[in-house]
């Protein structure tokens, strides 16, 4: 049972990232593409990323 609560917060974590990405990447698909290198796009999806994991975390109370 105790791995049920991380398996879930990572199972949420997930649904949210990818949520998130597809609403932000419907709406400005070609101004990303046109202005901001590669790297700028791949950083700022990895802190999205561990920032949304840690908020679901706390939010599920989670182990620090």
């Amino acid at each position: 049972m105790r791995t049920t609560g991380p398996r879930i917060a990572s199972l949420v974590t997930a649904i949210v990232f990818l949520g998130i990405l597809w609403l932000i990447f419907q709406r400005v698909w070609i101004v990303i593409w046109v202005q901001v290198p590669w790297w700028v796009v791949l950083l700022a999806g990895v802190i999205l990323f561990l920032l949304i994991d840690y908020l679901v975390h706390r939010a599920l109370g989670g182990r620090s």
